[in-house]
C-alpha cells in the first residue's frame, strides 16, 4: 500500500506543496485561518504521517541514532540497550539492529540512506579504514563499543577487560585451584582477547600452568557442549568467557552428577540480570553495562550536535562479583 504524501495533502487541500510544509511545521502566520484549516483537514481525511527520517515537519528536529548490536537477546546487549532508552532525551529516536559480520556494512548503509544523523557499532568492524571513509564521506558520527580495535577513527567505549581477566584468575588461584580451563568461543572479539590475556598473564606471574582452552559457541548451548572436556580434564576452575558460557556449563556439570563448586569452581564474565538469580548464584565478573550505554550515547549525541571534535577513547573499570559458583580448595 501506498504511503500518503506531502503531495497529496496538498491536492486534497487544493493548496501548494509548501503551504502544506508551513502549516504542518507550524508556520502558520502568513496563512488565513480557512486555509490551515483545509490543510488540518485533508492530513486528517487522509491519515498523513510525516517521515521523520527524511525530514522533520515539527518544530524540534529529532536526532535519530542507529545502534548495531551482535545480539538483542544476549542479556549483555539488552541491558545497554535499555540504558540507552531509558536516558535517552525527548527529541532523540533510536534504531536497534542486529547483525552479523557480513551484513554490518548493508546495515550500516540502509542506515545512512534513510536519513540517521549518528551510529553506534557494538559489533566487530571487518574493515575499519572503509568503514570509516564511507560514513566521513557521508558525514555521519559515529562511536564503537568494545568488540572492535581501537583504530583510533572514532570514541570508543570499553572496559579494562584485561584487568577483568586478572581479576578471575586472582579469584581462581586464591581459592587453590591450578588446574584451570578456559571456555571460549572459536571467534574471538577484541574484548574478549584482552580477557584471556588478562587471565593467562596472571596465571604466569604466579607459576601457574597455561590454562587449557575449549573452543565452543558464544551460547548456553556453547557452555554446556563443553561441559565433557571440563570432565575428562578433570579441571577444578573454569574461567567462561561470558556469563551465557557458564549458565550452559554448569547445568551440564550438574546433569552429570558433579557438584557446584564441590567439584568445579566456575566464575563467568559480564554479571547478566539472572547471574545473581540461578541456584547457584553464579560468580562473575561485573561490566558497568548501564554506564556502557549511558556513555555511548552521550558521545555520539556530543558529535551529532557538533559539540566535540576529539576522538576519546573510554575505558571503565570492571568488578569481581563473589557468589556460589567458587570456593576454596583449602
Amino acid at each position: 500500500m501506498k504511503k500518503v504524501s506531502i503531495k497529496d495533502v496538498a491536492g486534497e487541500a487544493g493548496v501548494s506543496v509548501t503551504a502544506v510544509s508551513h502549516i504542518l511545521n507550524d508556520n502558520k502566520q502568513r496563512f488565513s485561518q480557512a486555509t490551515i484549516k483545509k490543510v488540518l483537514d485533508a492530513r486528517e481525511r487522509l491519515g498523513y504521517i510525516p517521515n521523520k527520517n527524511a525530514q522533520q515537519l515539527r518544530g524540534i528536529k529529532t536526532k535519530l541514532i542507529g545502534v548495531l548490536l551482535p545480539s538483542l537477546t544476549n542479556p549483555f546487549f539488552s541491558t545497554i540497550m535499555q540504558s540507552m532508552d531509558q536516558h535517552k532525551p525527548d527529541d532523540v529516536e533510536i534504531i536497534f539492529l542486529t547483525t552479523i559480520n557480513k551484513g554490518l556494512e548493508e546495515n550500516i548503509k540502509h542506515l545512512v540512506e534513510h536519513g540517521v544523523d549518528g551510529l553506534v557499532i557494538g559489533r566487530f568492524i571487518d574493515e575499519p579504514e572503509s568503514l570509516n571513509a564511507y560514513l566521513t564521506k557521508h558525514k555521519v558520527p559515529y562511536v564503537v563499543l568494545d568488540q572492535s580495535e581501537d583504530n583510533g577513527f572514532t570514541d570508543i567505549i570499553r572496559t579494562n577487560e584485561h584487568e577483568g581477566g586478572q581479576s578471575a584468575a586472582k579469584h581462581l588461584i586464591d581459592c587453590g585451584h591450578t588446574n584451570l580451563a578456559i571456555i571460549q568461543p572459536y571467534e574471538l572479539m577484541a574484548n574478549m582477547k584482552d580477557r584471556i590475556n588478562g587471565f593467562e598473564q596472571y596465571c604466569g606471574m604466579h607459576n601457574i600452568s597455561i590454562p587449557k582452552k575449549i573452543d565452543t559457541e558464544l551460547s548456553k548451548l556453547g557452555g554446556k557442549n563443553a561441559a565433557n572436556q571440563l570432565i575428562n580434564d578433570e579441571v577444578t576452575g573454569v574461567f567462561a568467557i561470558n556469563d551465557e558460557i557458564a549458565i550452559g556449563a554448569i547445568r551440564a556439570l550438574i546433569d552429570n552428577g558433579l557438584s557446584i563448586p564441590g567439584d568445579i569452581s566456575i566464575i563467568g564474565y559480564d554479571d547478566i540480570d539472572f547471574a545473581q538469580y540461578m541456584n547457584p548464584a553464579l560468580t562473575t565478573i561485573a561490566q558497568p553495562m548501564d554506564d556502557i550505554g549511558k556513555v555511548a550515547l552521550k558521545l555520539i549525541l556530543e558529535k551529532v550536535d557538533g559539540l566535540s571534535s576529539k576522538t576519546e577513547k573510554i575505558e571503565l573499570p570492571t568488578q569481581l562479583i563473589v557468589r556460589e559458583t567458587t570456593q576454596s580448595l583449602k
